[in-house]
C-alpha cells in the first residue's frame, strides 16, 4: 500500500473514532414556547424520491446534544423528529464534537475537508470566531442567495454581524449569550443601571479572566475604540483611565473586594450570589436563565455603565452548511427547519439560551424572561474576536490589578496598558 493512501485511511479512522453518534429519543418531551410566532416561508425544494433514504450529518456541541443530557435535548430531538416526517428518506445523524480545541468542531471540520471528505457534516454549530475561519478557508458555503432576506432582517444587529465573514452572511444565529449584572432585589429595589447608582452591597467579576471583559466592557461604552486610525490594534489610554476609575471608585467605597480576581468566569461569580456571599455579581445571561429561581430575590440587568446608557457584550452559535460536493439543497432545508423563528423560540426558552431572532423572543410571550432578554439583545454589540481579545486582554487585567492593588494609578495604569497593546 502506498504511504500517501496508508496516511489517508489512518486519517479517516481516527476521524470516525473520534465522532459520537447521537441517536434521537424515541419519545421525547417539549416544552412549548408561550406563544407560537411567525414562520419562514422558505423557497420550495424537490422532495427526496420515495426509496432514496439520505442522510444528513449535522455536527453539534455536548452542550447542545439532542437528549435529556441537555435542558433543550428533547425539544430539538423532537424537532429532528418532526423535520424526518415531513421529509420522508430523509435521516438526520447527530454527531457530537468538542465546542473547541483539537478534536473539535473546527479543527474536525478541517481535517475532514483535507483528508476525509467522505466523513463531513452537512450542518455544522460553530462559535462566532470559528465561523468567521470556516468561512474564510471555503469551508461553509456562504447564505446571501439562499436565504430570504426578511429572514436575515429578523436577527438583531449583533447576530447580523456576527454571521457574517468579510461581508457576506456564512451563518445563521441560533444561540446568544452575553454578560449581565445579576442583583439581590432586597438590596436594589430598581435595577443599578450606573455605577453611581451601586452604592452599597458586595460586587464581584471575574476578574481573573485574562480577556477582562468588565473592563473592556466599561472602556467601549465610554466610547473607546481597539484600533488606531491604520487599523492597528490599539487603546485610548484617556478613555481607558477613565474606566479604571470607575472601579477605583468602588473599591474605595467598599463595594468591590480585591478578591474579584479570584474570580476566572462568569460561573464562578454566578456561584457567590447564588451562595449570597455578593449582592451583585457579573456573569452570563445563560446562568442567569437556567438557575434565577434557585436564589430568591434575584433579578438581572445589563452592566452599569458611568452615564446609564445601555451597553452589553454578547456572542453566540450559529448554524453553517458544510461546503460539499453533493447537492446542499436537503442541508439547506434542515438548516432553515431549525433557524425557524417557531422553532428557535421553542429550543432557546428550553435550552436556557437568548434567542438571536426578534420573532423567535415573541414566541416566549408573557414569559417573566421575556423583558430582560429583550432589554440584552435589542442593546447588544458583537464581542471582540479573539484575536482582539488576546491582545487586549492581558495589559488590561494587569493594569486593573495594578489599580486595586495601590500599584498604580488608573492614569499611568492606563499609559502601560495602551503601550503594551501597541508594541515596540
Amino acid at each position: 500500500m502506498r504511504p500517501a493512501r496508508r496516511t489517508c485511511l489512518i486519517l479517516l479512522s481516527l476521524l470516525l473514532a473520534g465522532c459520537v453518534a447521537t441517536p434521537t429519543p424515541s419519545n421525547p418531551t417539549t416544552t412549548p414556547a408561550a406563544t407560537a410566532p411567525a414562520t419562514d416561508t422558505p423557497p420550495p425544494v424537490a422532495p427526496t424520491p420515495p426509496g432514496a433514504a439520505a442522510t444528513l450529518r449535522v455536527w453539534l456541541p455536548p452542550d447542545f446534544a439532542p437528549d435529556d443530557s441537555t435542558p433543550g435535548g428533547p425539544v430539538l430531538a423532537d424537532q429532528i423528529a418532526q423535520f424526518e416526517a415531513a421529509h420522508p428518506g430523509q435521516v438526520v445523524e447527530v454527531r457530537l464534537k468538542q465546542a473547541s480545541g483539537e478534536g473539535g468542531l473546527l479543527r474536525s471540520l478541517e481535517t475532514a475537508s483535507n483528508a476525509a471528505p467522505a466523513v463531513l457534516p452537512d450542518v455544522i454549530a460553530l462559535q462566532q470566531d470559528d465561523l468567521a475561519s470556516a468561512a474564510k478557508a471555503g469551508l461553509v458555503i456562504p447564505l446571501d442567495d439562499l436565504i430570504a432576506p426578511e429572514a436575515i432582517d429578523d436577527y438583531y444587529p449583533f447576530a447580523q454581524a456576527m454571521s457574517r465573514a468579510d461581508g457576506r452572511v456564512a451563518g445563521l444565529p441560533f444561540a446568544a449569550d452575553a454578560r449581565v449584572l445579576v442583583y439581590n432585589t432586597q438590596t436594589y429595589p430598581t435595577p443599578p443601571r450606573a455605577w453611581a447608582d451601586v452604592i452599597t452591597g458586595t460586587l464581584v467579576f471575574p476578574g481573573g479572566e485574562l480577556s477582562s471583559l468588565t473592563l473592556l466592557n466599561e472602556y467601549l461604552s465610554l466610547g473607546g475604540t481597539l484600533a488606531d486610525a491604520s487599523g492597528k490594534t490599539a487603546l485610548d489610554s484617556e478613555l481607558l483611565a477613565e474606566a479604571l476609575t470607575v472601579f477605583q471608585t468602588a473599591q474605595t467605597a467598599k463595594v468591590l473586594p480585591l478578591s474579584t480576581f479570584a474570580f476566572a468566569d462568569p460561573a464562578a461569580t454566578w456561584q457567590v450570589f447564588r451562595e449570597r456571599r455578593a449582592v451583585l455579581a457579573i456573569t452570563s445571561a445563560r446562568w442567569y436563565l437556567a438557575e434565577h429561581q434557585r436564589v430568591s430575590s434575584a433579578a438581572a440587568t445589563l452592566i452599569p455603565t458611568t452615564d446609564g446608557m445601555p451597553f452589553v457584550l454578547a456572542d453566540g452559535w450559529s448554524w453553517a452548511a458544510v461546503n460539499k460536493a453533493a447537492d446542499h439543497g436537503s442541508a439547506l432545508e434542515l438548516l432553515r427547519w431549525l433557524a425557524d423563528p417557531a422553532q428557535m423560540s421553542e429550543w432557546t426558552l428550553a435550552a436556557q439560551v437568548l434567542p438571536p431572532r426578534a420573532k423567535a423572543l415573541a414566541g416566549w410571550g408573557d414569559s417573566p424572561l421575556t423583558p430582560f432578554a429583550s432589554d440584552v439583545l435589542s442593546h447588544a454589540q458583537p464581542q471582540p474576536s479573539a484575536e482582539i481579545l488576546a491582545r487586549v486582554g492581558p495589559p488590561l487585567r494587569q493594569a486593573l490589578d495594578d489599580v486595586l492593588s495601590g500599584r498604580a494609578t488608573p492614569f499611568t495604569a492606563a499609559i502601560a496598558a495602551a503601550q503594551s497593546v501597541a508594541g515596540p
